[in-house]
């Protein structure tokens, strides 16, 4: 058994007997609780709140073990909720919660500073409640200590659900990032988060080729990083494909930079990976390769039901497709959106060729899209303008794949995505912000999409 925390335990013990002592709140702190806290905690402490909207008891309750647990009473029916804030420290802190004895399930929680709401479980009756919450993926080295800290736990309001959200795919940005004065990209971002509100937002991703090349200074990433902070300041989680030109494959102006090594040079995305990480992602789960984006899946909650957005690097490797196989068998409650660089061309016909990657997308449809009852949507880029398909999965589920590419040198497209999951429909369009323009030729609606439950 190891020996953690060091003076900050200490110090965490001595708040935790001050609450003891004073029946709950803080004395001889910065805080003067309005009430007491509603957790007793095990191997963990109650603190002085830091994370916003401040909880009635201006404290929260600290976790940082894997045998660390608060507990408190609820009344009500419904899910449980809980608000709660983590430290980051190579992937964020996961919690479960257990009613009444009986694990209901778990959540990662994804932000430093915002205690949010997470929903856990499926609804339990009426009644007096025990809820249990443990951190289960307790984590330290020499820079960084994964922990979590708990604000409130209580139960939805039945019959709240919204049933109706959209996520955004931008298309491929490459044509954006050539001039730090370009200011198309980051228009993109901020008019998501200005319209998050009414667009009900929940995710952000791409299909790929977010800059053109890689230069000495990486000045095209530095225009993309600064254009997607306004999504990360507005803790929207999202994850970006990467496409060819986001590999040390492409060169200057758009050409091999190496011809002779360009099938080593695809896999070589050690720039992209400093400038874009799962931290800033804020809610990846899982990766093919520690430390690196290019294969990695995020989930999110939205219209009662559980999301994945499974993102694949550019014509994957057979490896990195199995992996994305035993993801997708292992999360079978999931809707799963795939996004990946290059899937149909313009007409909507599956690509056939793996250039020079490792496999078609013609075989990723044969060995993962179409095998898994959950797969929804794909989402791609690499050619074309917009274009759309559906398919039969082998288990009689509707795949519905997009294409959005335009390469546009003017202004800003993004694909918005609106989920209505009571009506079990999806409507997709097509709009540009920088130039208030609405590509309604690529408008689309679809009824019956079969929602996984």
């Amino acid at each position: 058994m190891r020996i953690r925390r060091s003076r900050s335990r200490f110090v965490a013990m001595a708040a935790a007997a001050a609450i003891a002592v004073a029946g709950g709140v803080l004395t001889g702190g910065t805080a003067n609780a309005a009430e007491p806290s509603q957790f007793t905690v095990v191997e963990g402490a109650i603190r002085t709140a830091t994370g916003t909207p401040m909880p009635a008891s201006g404290t929260h309750a600290s976790l940082w073990g894997n045998s660390s647990y608060a507990t408190t009473s609820i009344s009500g029916s419904g899910r449980v909720l809980i608000g709660a804030i983590g430290d980051n420290c190579q992937g964020w802190p996961t919690v479960r919660v257990t009613v009444d004895g009986v694990s209901v399930g778990q959540t990662t929680i994804v932000s430093a500073t915002s205690y949010g709401t997470y929903p856990v479980g499926a609804a339990v009756g009426a009644g007096q409640h025990t809820v249990r919450i443990q951190l289960i993926n307790d984590f330290r080295d020499d820079t960084c200590d994964r922990n979590v800290h708990i604000a409130y736990a209580r139960m939805e309001t039945t019959g709240t659900t919204d049933t109706k959200f959209s996520f955004a795919v931008m298309p491929d940005t490459q044509q954006e990032v050539l001039s730090s004065s370009d200011s198309r990209f980051l228009n993109r971002t901020n008019w998501l988060v200005q319209n998050r509100s009414a667009l009900d937002l929940r995710f952000v991703t791409s299909s790929g080729d977010v800059v053109n090349w890689d230069t000495p200074d990486h000045s095209q990433y530095v225009v993309a990083r600064n254009a997607m902070r306004p999504i990360e300041n507005a803790a929207i989680p999202y994850a970006l494909a990467l496409g060819n030109h986001d590999t040390q494959a492409t060169g200057v102006g758009g050409s091999a930079r190496d011809p002779e090594h360009t099938r080593e040079l695809v896999r070589d995305t050690t720039v992209f990976n400093q400038f874009f990480t799962v931290s800033q992602y804020r809610a990846v789960k899982g990766q093919f390769e520690a430390g690196k984006v290019d294969n990695s899946y995020s989930t999110f909650e939205a219209g009662g039901v559980q999301w994945m957005v499974l993102t694949l690097e550019l014509w994957p490797r057979v490896e990195a497709v199995n992996w994305a196989k035993n993801v997708v068998a292992a999360n079978p409650r999931h809707n799963v959106i795939v996004v990946t660089h290059d899937y149909i061309d313009g007409s909507g016909n599956i690509e056939q060729s793996a250039s020079y990657g490792a496999t078609s997308p013609q075989y990723l449809f044969d060995n993962l899209i179409k095998q898994y009852a959950n797969i929804r949507f794909v989402f791609s880029g690499h050619v074309g303008i917009a274009a759309n398909r559906v398919d039969t999965g082998v288990n009689g589920n509707k795949i519905y794949s997009f294409l959005q590419t335009f390469h546009s040198n003017t202004t800003d497209p993004v694909r918005l995505v609106e989920i209505d999951t009571a009506a079990n429909s999806l409507r997709t369009w097509i709009y540009a912000p920088y130039t208030n323009q609405s590509f309604t030729e690529y408008d689309r609606s679809f009824t019956g999409i079969g929602v996984v439950r």
